[in-house]
């Protein structure tokens, strides 16, 4: 397995409706998100807000999990909690509305397949993916190198592989 960190100067910076969001992965590499030409996007967002309402993305495939305590979100006429650590699965055309402030991580998928997954710290085992990229909050051993705090880094490997970690991270993998 290789492990290569993605060099953060080359990281997107915009704004949305409730704060700034940051481009981590963009996939076809000539693709748009403005335009909404993609299939894969990575990104982490802040909410800077108390209440700000999601950007509709008609025909994608949303994860969202908070990196700060939580969130409140509206789904049609229910409130539920997300918190820490949980992930959430829905669809580009839910009108969700989002009650606190602090960060998180999305992918996006069109005409793509993946998840997204919130692992704690210990052992997992990691299948061959097109795309695998890890999301380290806190600087991570991860396999005996040390990634720093907010790295973002690509996995490739040949098959399955075990991935050991001493804090927990996020896990991205899509196929096309």
């Amino acid at each position: 397995m290789n492990i290569r960190v993605l060099d953060p100067s080359t990281r997107r910076v915009t704004a949305w409706s409730g704060g700034k969001t940051t481009e981590l992965f963009l996939y076809p590499f000539d693709g748009s998100y403005a335009e909404r030409r993609f299939n894969i996007r990575i990104s982490s967002a802040t909410v800077d807000l108390p209440e700000s309402r999601f950007t509709r993305l008609d025909g994608v495939t949303r994860y969202l999990t908070p990196l700060s305590e939580g969130f409140y979100l509206k789904r049609g006429e229910r409130w539920i909690y997300l918190p820490h650590g949980d992930v959430l699965c829905f669809s580009g055309e839910e009108d969700i509305l989002c009650r606190g402030s602090g960060r998180d991580l999305n992918l996006m998928l069109k005409g793509a397949r993946g998840e997204m997954r919130f692992l704690p710290k210990g052992d997992h085992v990691l299948t061959l993916h097109a795309f695998l990229f890890l999301c380290c909050p806190e600087e991570t051993n991860v396999n005996g190198t040390v990634l720093p705090a907010d790295s973002f880094a690509e996995i490739t490997s040949a098959g399955f592989s075990t991935l050991r970690l001493s804090r927990p991270a996020v896990l991205f993998s899509a196929d096309i």
